[in-house]
């Protein structure tokens, strides 16, 4: 089973993570990575290589960050060039609910392969009230 770790600015990742146990309970090799206006960016590239290496049992990992080009996609970024060949790692951006709550219903029976994750990421962004007023 794929690890997952997610990564954002603030406290975003860990609302993800919570929410998610709303609807999967708790989930083993999961972790969230979150950076404040405190931290120095070398630090937290050794906090994201330690969470990555913790929810990793062999089958990789899936990193989700919050946006592209920020701080901890950067981060991320300079880990993956160290081992820029791997596909034991992955990095997907642009993080949302929807994302998570994919791989978390599909990771234990297969991959999930990143085309998923991201059309589910998008699926789901939409103008209500253009959907209404189509429907009415």
């Amino acid at each position: 089973m794929k690890g997952i770790v997610i990564t954002s600015h603030g406290p975003m990742a860990q609302g993800i993570l919570e929410t998610s146990k709303l609807f999967f309970g708790e989930q083993p090799q999961m972790k969230a990575c979150c950076l404040s206006a405190e931290d120095n960016p070398d630090d937290f590239v050794d906090t994201l290589k330690d969470a990555v290496k913790e929810v990793d049992t062999g089958d990789g990992v899936i990193v989700f960050c919050d946006m592209l080009f920020g701080s901890p996609c950067n981060c991320m970024a300079r880990i993956v060039a160290e081992d820029i060949e791997s596909d034991k790692l992955q990095v997907i951006t642009g993080v949302n609910l929807a994302m998570i709550l994919q791989i978390l219903s599909v990771r234990e029976a297969a991959d999930c392969e990143v085309e998923e994750l991201l059309k589910s990421g998008t699926d789901g962004i939409a103008d209500l009230k253009a959907i209404l007023k189509a429907n009415m």
